[in-house]
């Protein structure tokens, strides 16, 4: 006999989002059931972020209905959703870093003590209580920002969970997780399965959501375009419906590559023996022009860290940085920028300002050289416009406010930005973290054109796929030294693997 499934906890009905002329979403259906895992995928612009954001309460303006527990909802704001029980985190994190790992938790409800005040030994003693149960153990009298990405991010999954959230919105939540990370991740939303919290996990990891959900929805363009159950879908199938038609052949997933022949000439940078306690270790690099170096590595390797350093945003203890075979230490980025030495960080919340117009952000860092004395609006904007042409940014409006564009849109804007000024040495933290393969393919082919042009490129990421693809040589790191270097001839996603492993293993 057939059982009847129950009715979803959460149901989304004819859900559409316009943004002016522009159509986010169409007609969306989704269902959650209680204690479920499910998936969203989809390319950059198909609408699962507007989706998500309707859901905790972001995007107020929207048409159809919503049911939760088979009653009738209106998220109207975030404060909203989380009544509801309905918790997002996102994938450019919302932590303030100046405060502490227990305020964070507890913003806006802080236990007090009978005369009003913040119970601070309360507070910090539930705040190591909530973490403990993700398997965390830290001191959460510790500023956020002393932490990495990876602790900041189970910060929010623990300040959602804590204020009795049962949906939760993870949003490319294994994007800056290594294979560890991710599993320790993986464990605990099963945990949260068995407790009947209900998920929704969005990522471009398809692996990752083929391993962790019972059902995904794929959409493309705003609209929803299945829904199948995990166990009936591949990457390949997911992939093609994603992409459309007769797109998406050639890009699988690179595992293998052969490394070019050494560049000659004399280095743009070279690193000798840079030094910062707790995060790298007598590093000796260099980077010529018109060539790439990856940095390969599992979250904390240190290589990520490195990039901030060179770019001026992170003081290094010891060693020296050579900028064409003169000296170069500043511990300023607006001295590097003028130098040409530039970052594009992992972070996208961090570089630009989401609430400003797509024009302020980008002649933000080179106002004079661009605008002149005086801050013209025609002029800023026949500066900005060209360069969105160029760069591919949809849509080219600078204008716009920078946070409404996709994330591959606004990593574009931030290539714009520096591409307005000079680029000596173009820093690459995760450029694509996030992206679908479209987007990383053109934001890729935007720094090629760079690497053409005579910058050197130092590329870091954790997902070996990337730097295998775009590398010229390769230097793999564990507990903040390098391990290897790989020059000429071939190189597999094994052998970066077990190089970044040596460290932990001893």
């Amino acid at each position: 006999m057939s059982t009847t499934p129950p009715p979803p906890l959460l149901d989304c009905r004819k859900i559409g989002v316009r943004y002016g002329g522009v159509v986010a979403l169409t007609d969306v259906d989704l269902s959650l059931q209680a204690g479920e895992v499910h998936g969203v995928v989809g390319c950059n612009g198909a609408g699962k972020s507007t989706l998500m954001k309707v859901l905790a309460g972001v995007v107020p303006d929207y048409s159809g209905e919503i049911l939760l527990d088979q009653k009738p909802v209106r998220l109207s704001s975030p404060r909203a959703a989380l009544s509801h029980g309905i918790a997002m985190v996102y994938q450019e994190l919302s932590g303030i870093e100046q405060l502490s790992v227990a305020e964070n938790l507890f913003l806006g409800r802080q236990p007090v003590t009978a005369w009003g005040q913040v119970n601070w030994k309360a507070m910090n003693r539930k705040a190591t209580e909530a973490l403990a149960q993700l398997d965390i153990h830290i001191d959460v009298r510790k500023r956020l920002g002393d932490f990495p990405l990876v602790i900041r991010q189970m910060v929010e999954i623990a300040r959602g969970l804590d204020s009795g959230a049962r949906i939760l919105i993870l949003d490319e939540p294994t994007s800056a997780l290594s294979l560890p990370e991710a599993k320790r991740l993986f464990e605990l939303i099963k945990r949260l399965q068995k407790r009947g919290v209900s998920i929704v996990f969005i990522s471009h990891f398809l692996e990752d959501v083929l391993a962790i959900c019972g059902r995904i929805t794929i959409m493309r363009d705003g609209r929803k375009l299945a829904t199948r159950p995990a166990s009936e879908l591949n990457r390949a199938t997911i992939l093609s419906q994603m992409v459309g038609a007769g797109e998406g052949a050639s890009s699988e997933e690179c595992i293998e590559t052969i490394l070019p022949a050494a560049v000659s000439g004399v280095p743009r940078i070279e690193l000798k023996g840079l030094t910062r306690a707790g995060l790298f270790d007598e590093i000796h690099l260099d980077v010529k022009p018109g060539e790439c170096l990856g940095l390969y590595g599992f979250v904390g390797a240190g290589h990520q860290e490195l990039t901030h350093a060179i770019a001026g945003a992170l003081r290094f203890e010891r060693g020296e940085i050579l900028l064409d075979s003169k000296s170069f230490r500043t511990g300023d980025v607006a001295t590097s920028v003028k130098d040409g030495v530039v970052l594009v960080a992992a972070d996208r919340a961090a570089t630009l300002a989401r609430r400003a117009p797509i024009a302020h952000n980008m002649t933000l860092a080179h106002l004079q050289k661009n605008l002149g004395n005086w801050i013209v609006r025609r002029r800023e904007l026949s500066v900005c416009r060209p360069m969105l042409e160029t760069v591919g940014c949809r849509p080219p409006n600078p204008t716009l406010r920078a946070g409404a564009l996709s994330g591959g849109n606004q990593q574009k804007v931030v290539l714009a930005k520096w591409l307005l000024g000079p680029i000596r040495v173009l820093l690459l933290e995760e450029p694509t973290r996030g992206m679908d393969v479209h987007a990383k393919a053109e934001i890729m082919e935007l720094v090629a054109k760079q690497k053409r042009q005579g910058a050197a490129v130092i590329l870091a990421s954790t997902e070996p796929e990337l730097v295998l693809s775009h590398a010229d040589r390769i230097a793999t790191f564990a507990r903040g030294k390098v391990t290897h270097v790989f020059g000429e001839g071939r190189v597999t996603k094994h052998d970066l693997m077990r190089h970044a492993e040596i460290e932990s293993q001893n």
